[in-house]
């Protein structure tokens, strides 16, 4: 199957791509906050404000370009697009570096340009679609596999580099290089001749396209989707907080134990998607979050760091499953519509982050940081749980076959 999936001239595209978004998006990330407050000179609450400004618009913006590329099918100029926005985007921020470029950027720009994450796994499908050989489930968790390796790697080249005494506004012109790479590997790679089939297209408009993404069943399964990836956002919230005063553990022990758990979730996903010939989507997500709930439930409660190091293995083979699985599963729960149906990765990513958000953040007023992991815990694998439930009636109601086909997507 990896051979099959390295020699597919689309899913290279997206491989490819997917590996320069990574060192993009791990090389900007981490320091974003830094810039916009200490180097720009915003408020935290006026960053705050940008960031989830950002957010919302990058939803929309991957919504509208999903449907958009569906209806035409036109994915390799939406792509291009994308790519030059965020060059143009990295650019002014690294040439300009101003309070007005800041807003622009990630406001504006970094959201056009970020809808190129959603399109890279649209194009995944269509070439899983298009190539009989490919399974679309492996080339999903393959993708993400690639993002996740490259976003594990960079932070360590990045940091030798910022100790070196490298600007860390230069990490706007690694983002500016990354998507002009991503640029010539999709002129390259995807002739213009090498159009997507007819079956690629679905013809609906936006009205019609926008009503059949809030269909109350596909509604209520997102939701449960995004309290699961909550989990993972509580994850990045907690970790370094329980380390430092649960463990009395120091920051060096935060970044390895995250650098350690993120080695760990890559040959997890690439595992893990095997399982789905035998088991179903959901089961498989369900497993996952009992699996890294149990991790975070009790991370805060052992006795001393040195005994927290023993969780790292758990934690990475739940993360690895539902970092990846999920995927797949919301790209199915609108099978025929690639663009549409990745552009839900973008709302997954977006409720998941405010979800956990609100569950820390109630959670604190209420109790200390290892409850609120607790209770985080426990909400997610409920949610699972009726996430399983309501896939295992809807089996019952299909014949075998089309069960089959569904949950392999």
């Amino acid at each position: 199957m990896i051979k099959t999936a390295l020699t597919d001239r689309l899913l290279q595209v997206a491989l490819v791509g997917l590996i320069l978004m990574g060192v993009g998006a791990a090389t900007v990330g981490p320091f974003q906050s830094i810039i916009g407050i200490e180097e720009i000179g915003f408020s935290d609450a006026a960053y705050a404000l940008i960031v989830t400004g950002g957010a919302f618009f990058s939803v929309v913006a991957s919504i509208l370009v999903g449907i958009y590329t569906d209806q035409t099918g036109r994915f390799r100029e939406a792509l291009l697009a994308a790519l030059a926005v965020g060059a143009v985007a990295g650019l002014l921020m690294f040439f300009v570096p101003s309070k007005i470029a800041f807003l622009l950027v990630h406001v504006v720009l970094f959201p056009v340009g970020a809808t190129a994450f959603t399109q890279y796994f649209a194009i995944s499908v269509v070439a899983a679609n298009e190539n009989p050989k490919l399974d679309r489930s492996y080339a999903a968790t393959l993708s993400r596999a690639t993002f996740s390796g490259a976003f594990a790697l960079t932070p360590v080249v990045w940091g030798y580099a910022l100790v070196q005494g490298v600007d860390v506004l230069a990490a706007y012109a690694v983002v500016a290089f990354a998507n002009a790479m991503a640029l010539a590997a999709v002129l390259t790679l995807w002739r213009r001749d090498h159009t997507v089939s007819q079956t690629a297209k679905s013809g609906k408009g936006l009205l019609a396209s926008l009503s059949e993404l809030t269909e109350p069943g596909l509604l209520l399964r997102m939701v449960l989707i995004c309290v699961i990836s909550a989990t993972n956002g509580l994850y990045n919230i907690l970790l370094g907080l329980l380390i430092l005063n649960n463990l009395g553990g120091v920051e060096s022990d935060v970044a390895v134990f995250a650098g350690l758990v993120a080695f760990i979730e890559i040959p997890v996903m690439m595992l893990t998607v095997r399982f789905l010939r035998v088991i179903s989507a959901s089961f498989l997500i369900l497993i996952g979050v009992v699996i890294y709930g149990g991790f975070l439930a009790v991370l805060g409660l052992m006795p001393s760091i040195g005994f927290a190091w023993w969780l790292v293995l758990p934690a990475g083979i739940g993360a690895g499953i539902i970092l990846s699985i999920p995927i797949g599963y919301v790209q199915n729960l609108v099978a025929d519509r690639a663009g549409a149906g990745s552009s839900l990765l973008s709302v997954n990513h977006f409720g998941g982050a405010i979800i956990a958000s609100v569950i820390f953040a109630i959670g604190t007023s209420v109790t200390d940081y290892q409850g609120v992991a607790m209770i985080g815990a426990v909400i997610a694998i409920a949610s699972s749980a009726l996430l399983f439930v309501l896939d295992y009636r809807q089996a019952r109601r299909m014949s075998p076959a089309q069960a089959l086909d569904h949950d392999r997507g």
